[in-house]
């Protein structure tokens, strides 16, 4: 379905814009349909910018995306456009996703506005009703301005918008961290039954380990740019000594990851400061390997 090849970025860092080390750095990921692949990782690892990437909203300093065989980087612009209603995000702030002025029925509407061939001769109004009352929103709801609604009405309405179109990828970007715990188990559960019913592929981004247990199909997780293990029940037997780390009782999202001044060594294993298990071998960058049921990036492991 959705795969990355060697996907690398870039940006620009200091006064002379030099690019001084990599967001993302030399993954390979796939999905096939109907699966769903967490992703996990510390805030900074580059989890956005690798789902950006496969959706081609940023496009990789190097390497390549292919969506059902096809390699987006060698489409043209309108070949490319044509594609563009199979890829949908929804994303961590619902309230920057929406357009301020327009109500949100119209902002729902907008990929029927945008590729139109895909009503199929169906009304507007038709599926505005079926969307909203699939996400669980009242009429009357779409009808006000996002400043209006809740973070959890403003998250159903980005959804209805993303599977408006029964798209074939969705990237989900932390779509519940904003969202009080009492909303959170609403929202996912919603976005588990639209992914059952459409059948597409999901990346779902989040910190959350047991988030990441529960909607995973297989987990991957990332640290410093890379995939440094990714395979199924990897958080329930994890090799890599990061996976253990964030798996512990406090996880990442108790601030048991990586030091905020965390000192990378160039050349080296992102992982080698804080590893219990370093040696010399770790001071060369580990590629990430087949292990039985997994892959994965460590010296000590593979």
């Amino acid at each position: 379905m959705i795969e990355g090849r060697g996907l690398t970025k870039y940006f620009d860092a200091g006064f002379l814009g030099d690019p001084s080390a990599a967001a993302v750095d030399s993954v390979d990921i796939h999905i096939g349909p109907g699966e769903t692949l967490a992703l996990v990782g510390e805030s900074g690892c580059g989890k956005s910018t690798l789902g950006r990437m496969l959706l081609y909203l940023i496009h990789p300093t190097r390497g390549d995306v292919l969506f059902e065989g096809k390699n987006l980087a060698k489409m043209r612009g309108s070949e490319l456009r044509a594609l563009r209603w199979k890829f949908q995000i929804v994303s961590q702030h619902p309230d920057n996703a929406l357009n301020p002025r327009w109500t949100v029925a119209r902002s729902i509407l907008e990929p029927f506005r945008i590729h139109s061939k895909r009503l199929n001769g169906r009304g507007m109004n038709g599926e505005l009703e079926r969307l909203i009352d699939l996400v669980g929103l009242e009429p009357e709801q779409a009808a006000r301005y996002p400043h209006q609604l809740s973070g959890g009405e403003l998250q159903r309405a980005v959804i209805a918008r993303a599977i408006a179109l029964d798209p074939a990828f969705i990237v989900c970007d932390e779509p519940t961290s904003m969202l009080d715990v009492s909303i959170q188990a609403s929202i996912i559960r919603l976005l588990q039954e639209r992914q059952k019913a459409i059948g597409c592929a999901c990346l779902f981004i989040t910190h959350d380990i047991q988030l990441a247990r529960i909607l995973g199909d297989r987990v991957a997780v990332m640290l410093g740019g890379r995939i440094v293990e990714e395979g199924e029940k990897i958080l329930d037997h994890p090799l890599h000594p990061f996976t253990q780390r964030i798996v512990s009782p406090h996880g990442i999202s108790q601030g048991n990851g990586l030091p905020e001044d965390c000192k990378i060594i160039p050349g080296a294993c992102t992982y080698l400061p804080f590893c219990p298990r370093g040696t010399g071998r770790c001071h060369t960058l580990p590629e990430i390997q087949d292990y039985g049921d997994r892959r994965v990036s460590c010296h000590m492991v593979a």
